[in-house]
């Protein structure tokens, strides 16, 4: 099973730039990200990305005797350098140096890239000319164009890339805490798996589901932690057995100015129960 590769660029999408922030109401925070020509902004992430195979055991028992891989790991370490060449109050042209470390777990092998790049992003963290984002980075995708409040609620969707094919998904988003200049944003996420990158048409459509919570930091005008867990299906039932695949993805990632450090604690309340300290 092919493991979907990370793109350079996609780690990048949660940059954008307006020359200030807008002033918020009592009570009412803008979702804005705010970026300035030659600034520095570093992102860090990590993704364990689990893919089983479902089939009769007898057949899982044949493959592994003959060598093959059923039960698929891969965990990625993702860093991002990037560096705002121009920014304007519609966009951010920004520059991105990435390294991507990859360890395919049960086969004990470990690959390094090097990527850079130019993106142009939007306040409302949208990458301009993407048609698709990977999965873990499309939740934030299209942040609300007028202030939120507490309990405030939105919709987005997006064409989305994951290691089982791409799809649609849907994320239902709602502003669940704060603390200080942090904004907590709790996000669900369901679609569908259509494509056949794979070739498995028969398996066809697969299910996305997403869990999973986003900080923003109004100080620094940045989503500064994302955090979420997967669960993608590919599995049809055939003779009252199933046959496909299906995907766990815990994906974690932290932004930051560099020098900057954010105000307020990030508490351990993604909906994933994973622990999140203060972003660095």
């Amino acid at each position: 099973m092919n493991v979907r590769r990370v793109l350079a660029l996609a780690c990048l999408a949660g940059l954008a730039a307006t020359p200030s922030a807008a002033a918020d109401l009592p009570g009412s925070y803008l979702l804005q990200l705010r970026l300035v020509a030659g600034e520095r902004v570093i992102q860090h992430a990590d993704l364990v990305d689990r893919i089983d195979w479902k089939m009769p055991a007898v057949r899982l028992e044949a493959f592994r005797s003959q060598g093959m891989v059923v039960d698929e790991e891969m965990r990625t370490t993702i860093l991002a350098v990037g560096t705002v060449v121009s920014a304007s109050a519609t966009a951010a042209h920004v520059h991105g140096d990435v390294t991507t470390t990859v360890h395919d777990v049960p086969r004990d092998k470990i690959a390094v890239s090097h990527d850079s790049g130019l993106a142009i992003v939007t306040p409302r963290n949208v990458q301009v000319g993407a048609a698709q984002y990977a999965l873990e980075d499309a939740p934030m995708i299209d942040l609300p164009g007028s202030p939120v409040v507490l309990g405030s609620k939105w919709t987005t969707r997006q064409r989305v890339l994951t290691s089982l094919g791409s799809g649609t998904a849907a994320f239902e988003h709602v502003v669940a805490a704060t603390d200080g200049d942090l904004v907590r944003i709790d996000v669900t996420g369901q679609g569908q798996i259509t494509g056949k990158e794979y070739n498995l048409p028969r398996l066809l459509p697969g299910t996305i589901a997403l869990r999973g919570s986003a900080w923003f930091d109004r100080s620094s005008g940045l989503i500064v932690q994302e955090s979420y867990s997967i669960d993608n299906t590919l599995v049809k039932v055939t003779g009252g057995i199933p046959i496909g695949f299906i995907e766990h993805l815990d994906a974690d990632s932290d932004l930051h100015k560099e020098g900057r450090v954010v105000s307020g604690r990030i508490n351990s309340t993604a909906l994933n129960g994973r622990v999140n300290s203060t972003a660095p």
